[in-house]
């Protein structure tokens, strides 16, 4: 279907929806927000081929139910009864791959409540021309514009943050976000990590780190988030890190070790990486020592008084050591003789 013919049938959904809701008093469908919103990115929809696909085709994007789990309780129970009383009105987005399959870009939630409603076909956009790299980022992009910023897990605000901007990216928009620091000129030139900072409420510094973060190895990302057990410092050095065989091991000493990693361990792992020095061996040894080693119980000690009457079994001038050897001496042997 041509571009326009899709962008018209789309409209034609909005305007039939909208009159429904004025109608019946129904909730908008929130995939409308990011389908229409107005921005700079084209959207995702209009390059794409509408039609109705069978719900048994479909595939739920990997790692769909670790980054945005599935609706539950009433809110699935309200999109399960919209949909059997009107249908699903804003389509799904598809992503058709080269071995044929398709993977749900956006719609997962449609797709799961529109099953338990009955249906057996959905009214989705079809992309064929995506790469994996783009497909995921419109996935996290197209997610996280439905849903709010603060009921979001750390890893999904991360995720989607960098996917909007590696779209923006994209666009031929310049950046200053592939070094640490940059000069005030260009700052000046570029908009593109501002822009993303404002539209998130962000620090410039922020959507840089959260860039980093997404370049972590998923396992060791998600850690961010659990308990504090990787802290956003440590994570941030420990991204420099770019080679994710050894991020893998990174993330498996720190599950053996169940210890929370510190900064310096993070500064300590990217310094041997860039100086290329960085093995498995040094990350064991860096995040699963135990540290100093524990002192040794040093036992009762008692400050005893001579008397004069043993100065006899004593060198005059004898030292405090010379007195305990010699006592320590006598008492073994005289523990050894069984005397009582």
């Amino acid at each position: 279907m041509p571009k326009n013919k899709v962008q018209d049938a789309l409209r034609q959904r909005k305007q039939t929806e909208a009159k429904i809701t004025q109608e019946s008093g129904a909730v908008e469908e929130p995939a409308y927000q990011c389908f229409f919103r107005p921005d700079d990115i084209p959207s995702p929809l209009e390059t794409g081929v509408l039609c109705t696909l069978p719900l048994l085709r479909l595939n739920g994007f990997p790692g769909h139910e670790e980054h945005f789990p599935l609706y539950t309780g009433e809110r699935l129970d309200d999109m399960v009864e919209s949909i059997r009383r009107y249908g699903v009105q804003s389509p799904i987005l598809v992503w058709k791959t080269p071995d044929g399959s398709y993977i749900i870009v956006s719609g997962h939630n449609r797709v799961n409540a529109s099953i338990i409603a009955g249906l057996s076909t959905i009214p989705a956009v079809v992309r064929t021309d995506l790469a994996q790299e783009a497909a995921e980022e419109l996935f996290f992009e197209m997610n996280f514009r439905q849903r709010s910023l603060a009921d979001m897990l750390f890893s999904q605000r991360v995720l989607c943050v960098s996917a909007h901007y590696n779209m923006m990216k994209r666009q031929g928009r310049r950046t200053d976000l592939e070094t640490e620091q940059t000069s005030p000129d260009t700052q000046e030139k570029s908009h593109t990590d501002a822009k993303i900072a404002q539209e998130y409420e962000l620090t410039r510094d922020k959507v840089f780190k959260y860039c980093r973060y997404a370049t972590l190895y998923r396992p060791l990302l998600l850690l961010m988030g659990h308990e504090k057990v990787l802290g956003q410092l440590a994570a941030y050095e420990i991204s420099f890190v770019t080679d994710h065989s050894l991020q893998e091991c990174i993330y498996q000493a720190i599950i053996s070790g169940g210890k929370t990693i510190s900064t310096a361990k993070g500064k300590t792992l990217r310094s041997l990486f860039e100086a290329g020095k960085l093995d498995e061996a040094q990350i064991k040894l860096i995040l699963l020592k135990s540290g100093a080693a524990p002192k040794q119980n040093a036992g009762r000690r008692v400050s005893v008084t001579i008397s004069p009457a043993f100065e006899s079994y004593f060198p005059k001038k004898a030292t405090a050591k010379q007195i305990e050897e010699t006592i320590q001496k006598a008492l073994a042997l005289y523990f050894q003789t069984g005397v009582s």
